[in-house]
């Protein structure tokens, strides 16, 4: 995860030059556009918040009328959040006004804003994923999945403490899904390992977390009387062929040692973005560095 966050920065410092740009040269109409950017980021976080709690109440499995009613609450409770915002910050009667204990930020009717307002809403986007890709390849987070001599570990927000131990895997391969004509397809972009049914139902399905994002089901798959748990997903940058090596070789060594314990010995990490000293990746950092400098020159 680490290289496909490392690998979208230039993406975000290209978001912080055109930010740059539009902030600097777009009319502000007398707005406080830094300060309406963060209220407008602010609504945005907010509505995206209300739209994954209705997502994840509609696959609670609750009763309709019921899980209607949550999400009409959650739809009233979000829409007059905003609504006192929007009031606070911008006046009712669309005219500007002074808001804050200081009185010191000059504010404009949200629904009217100057397009630097749009600028410096990129600017922090392109800085938070800067900052927050940064820490993390410094600071790097536990790996997602991990494998030992004693079994497969996973770590996920919504998916902690998942172990699978070797003895209980049954088959190690690529995802097989059935076919529309009944005949099993199998995926060559999926690595998956399969377990038995009641390892599933015991060991890992209480540790499904009511938080998953969507898409999150595709990570379990049924394969007759047991279950495929795939390990890989669109966020890594590993191939299926990297975790499907490493994982029949520990399955065929240690499958018949059901006290295994982790030993030590030479970790592989892959993942891992570092500097290759390629040109491609020299030009894909420094132009929007490039591109800041002649911002700044011409504004």
């Amino acid at each position: 995860m680490d290289k496909w966050r490392m690998d979208r920065l230039p993406w975000a410092m290209w978001a912080c030059v055109a930010g740059l740009a539009i902030a600097l040269h777009a009319d502000s109409r007398g707005q406080s556009g830094a300060a309406l950017a963060a209220v407008y980021l602010a609504l945005l976080g907010l509505a995206f918040a209300g739209y994954a709690l209705t997502t994840l109440i509609g696959r609670s499995g609750l009763p309709l009328l019921l899980e209607l009613l949550i999400g009409v609450l959650v739809l009233i409770i979000v829409s007059g959040v905003i609504g006192v915002i929007s009031v606070l910050v911008g006046g009712p009667s669309g005219r500007s006004s002074y808001v804050g204990a200081a009185g010191s930020l000059y504010w404009s009717h949200l629904v009217n804003p100057s397009l630097n307002v749009f600028g410096w809403m990129l600017l922090y986007l392109g800085l938070g994923w800067i900052a927050f890709s940064t820490y993390r390849h410094f600071y790097a987070d536990r790996a997602v999945v991990s494998m030992s001599a004693a079994g497969i570990r996973f770590h996920r927000p919504w998916l902690k403490g998942l172990f699978i131990p070797w003895h209980e895997v049954r088959g190690v391969g690529h995802l097989g899904v059935p076919g529309i004509s009944g005949v099993p397809f199998v995926s060559p972009y999926a690595a998956a390992v399969t377990v038995g049914q009641d390892f599933y139902e015991q060991h890992i399905a209480p540790k499904r977390s009511f938080f998953a994002p969507p898409g999150s089901e595709a990570m379990f798959q049924p394969k007759g009387e047991m279950m495929q748990v795939v390990l890989n997903s669109a966020d890594m940058m590993a191939k299926p062929e990297d975790f499907l090596g490493p994982a029949e070789a520990r399955w065929k060594a240690f499958r018949d040692q059901p006290e295994s314990s982790s030993r030590n010995g030479s970790t592989i990490v892959y993942g891992r973005w570092s500097i290759n000293g390629s040109a491609r990746q020299a030009v894909w950092f420094l132009a929007p560095l490039i591109g800041m400098a002649v911002v700044m020159l011409y504004r």
